[in-house]
């Protein structure tokens, strides 16, 4: 059964590759993300990573039997623990959570943008 895609989907789109191509592309990494500590995606989902110049951007979009999308953008504190990258955006939604299965190489990349990134409060779109 195909189901039509709702608006989100649409938009969650749209900005995918309006972030191809306005933004700068920093690379992906497997991760979760957590609004005030409450999953939003399935673990190990793939987060593609962009700097549009003031902020940093995240989009996914997952599933074959539950699907989802999620766009993020903010200005992210980031830090590595245990060997995994913890990225904490403020949103007008509350607190975002970002964990990461990278390297230390991404991990680098991910630290030095956050340093570019101009503040204020983030936005979160979700749906799943």
């Amino acid at each position: 059964m195909v189901r039509p895609m709702n608006g989100t989907v649409y938009e969650a789109l749209g900005k995918y590759v309006d972030s191809l191509s306005n933004s700068l592309y920093l690379g992906a990494a497997l991760g979760r993300v957590y609004l005030e500590g409450e999953p939003l995606t399935p673990a190990d989902v793939r987060l593609s990573f962009f700097f549009s110049g003031k902020f940093m951007e995240i989009s996914s979009i997952w599933g074959r039997k539950k699907h989802g999308v999620l766009y993020l953008k903010g200005s992210p504190r980031v830090r590595v623990l245990h060997g995994r990258i913890e990225m904490v955006f403020l949103t007008g939604r509350g607190r975002v959570t970002v964990l990461l299965k990278a390297d230390r190489g991404f991990a680098r990349v991910l630290i030095n943008t956050a340093l570019q990134c101009r503040g204020g409060v983030g936005s979160l779109r979700v749906r799943s």
